[in-house]
């Protein structure tokens, strides 16, 4: 019974052992699986991969917002009516504020684009020649209380979404024309392979604000591009590198040699050569905005600095299993409003 005993708490050990050693190699290997944040990377190069079409601005119904403006206007106070009619001003928030008799800080945009659509729907009802067909005949002036009321508010808040329409309607047309197909795709080409460069190539001098050639410098504050900071996470370095320093499974076989020579364009291009090309989707505000976040929301902080990467051993990006394979972003709290020059 006793060597039983024995024998059963030294295969206890031996489990106990093996598992520790697995626990072990596991989280080593998860300190250097940045598949998150490469294919994070990955989707802001499928942007500048492929081609943008602008949606077709969308055209306002003037004729039915009049409509639902005069509808408003007929079911609101005859005080108000009034003040409409007797004060025939700009549509500034000055003069807006004198007639209505209202904080000039509660003349907002809503006001002052629609005052004179106001005042030309309430002087149609001084006369049943000009009142509109649809003021005249809706039954709104047959009504009881409380029913009178409630059909008042929702006419109320008809308008009030009608006006929300509008704006968003005027916001695209504005943003419309500030771009192109060609320059939107432009802009989200230089996002990742920088300003001045050209095609799809990496180019040391374009992807990395002043480059230096060395990787600890090159990758604090200098990786201004979706490339850049690519090559900072994920390049294998000639030093003291990892197999896969990007994630497990994907090897890599052109090496950094900080110091020396800049990452060439094939390093640049066989870690984008990685990426999964897309189906062509929408890349509309909101995907992108969301992109951001998720890229932020990897960032580390240490000390008031931002970290993208992995941090083995210290904070010096200078791609060794020694250090941290990452890129640096100085003063990243300091700034956290702006964030200019930080994450691409």
């Amino acid at each position: 019974p006793r060597d039983e005993y024995k024998k059963r708490t030294q295969a206890w050990h031996r489990i106990l052992a093996a598992l520790t050693l697995t626990a072990f190699t596991q989280a080593n290997n998860e300190a250097t699986d940045k598949s998150a944040l490469y294919h994070a990377l990955c989707e802001a190069v499928n942007l500048a991969r492929g081609t943008s079409k602008l949606r077709e601005a969308l055209k306002p119904e003037t004729s039915a917002y009049d409509d639902i403006i005069e509808l408003n206007t007929s079911a609101a106070s005859i005080e108000w009516q009034k003040m409409l009619q007797d004060h025939k001003t700009s549509n500034s928030a000055d003069d807006i504020t004198k007639s209505a008799g209202v904080p000039k800080e509660h003349v907002n945009k809503h006001w002052t684009t629609n005052w004179d659509r106001w005042q030309t729907a309430v002087n149609k009802l001084k006369s049943t020649f000009t009142t509109p067909d649809k003021v005249k005949n809706n039954a709104l002036t047959n009504l009881k209380q409380p029913a009178k009321s409630l059909a008042t508010a929702a006419i109320r808040q008809a308008a009030t979404t009608a006006a929300n329409i509008m704006d968003k309607i005027e916001s695209e047309r504005q943003a419309a024309t500030k771009y192109t197909a060609a320059t939107a795709q432009e802009q989200i080409r230089q996002l990742v392979f920088g300003a001045g460069s050209t095609g799809q190539t990496n180019d040391n001098s374009r992807v990395f604000k002043t480059p230096s050639n060395t990787r600890q410098t090159d990758c604090t504050d200098k990786a201004v591009t979706v490339a850049a900071t690519l090559v900072c996470v994920c390049a294998k370095d000639n030093a003291g590198a990892l197999t896969t320093p990007c994630f497990r499974g994907q090897l890599n076989t052109q090496d950094w040699h900080s110091g020396n020579t800049p990452p060439s364009p094939t390093l640049c291009n066989e870690l984008i050569g990685h990426c999964p090309e897309s189906q062509a989707s929408a890349g509309t505000a909101t995907r992108i905005s969301a992109l951001a976040t998720r890229l932020r929301a990897m960032v580390k902080i240490i000390l008031g600095a931002g970290y993208l990467g992995t941090l083995h051993n210290g904070t010096s990006c200078e791609g060794t299993q020694g250090g941290a394979i990452c890129t640096k972003y100085t003063g990243y709290t300091a700034a956290a409003a702006s964030h200019a020059w930080k994450i691409p």
